[in-house]
C-alpha cells in the first residue's frame, strides 16, 4: 500500500498534492526524484517533509498513513 497525509477532511496521495500542504514543490524532501509529480508519495521522505513544514503529524496504526494533527 502507498503513502498517505491526512490532514483534516483532506487526503494526499502525490508529491503534486502535498506540495499545496507543505509551501509547494521545493517544501517536499524526496527519497528517489525524477521530476515526476504524479507518483504516489513512496517517492518522498514524508517524516522529513512534514517537520521541514513545520507539521505536527503522527504515524497511524497503519504504518503507511501519516495524520497532520491540527
Amino acid at each position: 500500500m502507498c503513502n498517505h497525509v491526512l490532514c483534516g477532511k483532506r487526503s494526499y496521495a502525490t508529491p503534486r498534492e502535498l506540495s499545496d500542504l507543505v509551501g509547494g514543490p521545493q517544501g517536499l524532501v524526496w527519497l528517489e526524484h525524477s521530476g515526476e509529480m504524479d507518483w504516489c508519495l513512496c517517492a518522498g521522505d514524508l517524516p522529513k517533509t512534514l517537520n521541514r513544514a513545520g507539521l505536527k503529524w503522527k504515524q497511524a496504526r497503519d504504518p503507511a498513513l501519516f495524520v497532520v494533527e491540527r
